[in-house]
């Protein structure tokens, strides 16, 4: 005979069995659910941080050239080597930087790369006379590529389909990237790139991601398309074709008037660099000047010595009037850009010259104190520290700040030992 007593007891024993199991299983299913929450929030935080560094990078302006006849290097930046290749490379950054502000571009990383046939250029620039070694044009292009580390100039072999075939894959490539802000091209002296950029010049959208740089010749089937055209500063491509004969340096000053022969090394000399405004304000044009470097074979700037505030208001009365002036034609003494932008005549002199000067001096030159081109009219040490080396107060946001180190006192001229 069954106990009604044992009965409910072992119900209510197997009834909280039951309930531990579903605590059990509860438990379970919530400490997974935490875990797969914690995954979940952690590939969260990762693709979100992912997502803005690909923003932060998104931001790629992109420049190709193709190196010719129509658009070679201004020889007197090749027949300075690996400096001339830097200064053309620091120009052509300053150049798209500055075409690119108008599309609120000034943080856009910049690629630049050149293509070329190397072989066919040395040939044909040491039988025209600019490079007679064939070091000088490789020394140029390693000194291009090394000045920036997105800079590259790539031999792209004989034949001219080599350079035309990579730039137009890498158009398509960069133009269907959105990463890829705006692509600037030298191929407007051939109309053989035509064909390559009809696809793009029916949409707005993608026609205002594409500048041309405005060649010596610009090839007929150009003109009319919807792509605006880009001047570069004088100075960087030469203004004229690349003759066909071998003509005498007295030949060309005729007859080109972008060529400038090879600028000698000063002669040795014990004479230090002048330090008074006076003795000064009569040279023009100021450059090409000597180089001076310090104990460390470190470049310094040559002391400008001090001018007056009314030199200052001067030129800056002269610039609101006539407009930003040329830095090639006043401290160098012409300009070989036909198109030049900027305000030439009259010419400065005296005390405003050496303001100009100092004034340009204040962009940090990109070779910083390894530069020996001596036509470079930019800053080769920190504008606060030129007079007894103090301290810069703008510390790690100046321009300079790289070359905070270095020693401004002048030891020797460049070319004395």
């Amino acid at each position: 005979m069954s106990n009604p007593l044992l009965e409910r007891l072992e119900s209510f024993q197997k009834n909280d069995e039951e309930r531990q199991a579903f605590f059990r299983a509860l438990i379970d299913a919530y400490s997974h659910l935490e875990r797969e929450l914690t995954i979940a929030k952690s590939d969260h935080l990762d693709q979100l941080n992912s997502r803005r560094m690909w923003q932060d990078k998104a931001q790629v302006a992109e420049g190709r050239l193709k190196e010719s006849q129509d658009s070679a290097f201004n020889e007197s930046l090749i027949v300075q080597g690996a400096a001339g290749g830097g200064e053309a490379a620091n120009r052509v950054l300053d150049n798209v930087r500055r075409h690119i502000q108008q599309y609120d571009g000034t943080h856009w990383k910049i690629i630049v790369r050149i293509y070329a046939n190397l072989e066919g250029l040395l040939k044909k620039y040491a039988y025209i006379g600019f490079t007679e070694e064939e070091r000088t044009l490789r020394q140029f292009v390693t000194g291009f590529t090394q000045s920036q580390p997105l800079f590259d100039f790539v031999d792209a072999g004989q034949g001219k389909e080599r350079a035309d075939h990579k730039i137009k894959e890498h158009l398509g490539l960069f133009l269907s990237n959105v990463q890829c802000k705006h692509v600037m091209l030298g191929v407007a002296h051939d109309n053989g790139y035509v064909p390559a950029l009809d696809p793009y010049k029916s949409s707005p959208a993608t026609a205002s991601r594409i500048s041309l740089l405005r060649p010596i010749r610009t090839g007929w089937e150009f003109q009319g398309l919807p792509f605006e055209f880009v001047d570069f500063d004088s100075f960087i491509f030469r203004t004229e074709e690349l003759p066909n004969d071998r003509p005498s340096y007295a030949n060309l000053a005729k007859t080109n008037s972008s060529f400038r022969p090879p600028i000698p090394l000063p002669t040795p000399s014990n004479q230090k660099p002048v330090k008074a405004v006076k003795d000064l304000v009569m040279r023009r044009p100021l450059y090409p000047g000597p180089i001076y470097l310090n104990k460390d074979e470190e470049r310094v700037d040559e002391p400008l010595g001090t001018v007056s505030a009314k030199a200052e208001a001067r030129l800056e009365a002269r610039i609101q009037h006539s407009g930003k002036l040329c830095n090639e034609f006043n401290l160098r003494g012409d300009c070989l850009n036909p198109r030049c932008p900027y305000a030439h005549e009259p010419a400065l002199d005296g005390e405003e010259l050496i303001v100009f000067a100092l004034k340009a001096r204040q962009t940090a030159c990109g070779t910083g104190s390894r530069c020996r081109f001596r036509l470079c009219v930019l800053g080769h040490q920190c504008p606060n520290q030129r007079s007894g080396g103090s301290a810069c107060p703008r510390a790690h946001t100046c321009y300079f700040k790289k070359l905070h180190q270095v020693d401004p006192q002048i030891d020797h001229e460049h070319g004395e030992f």
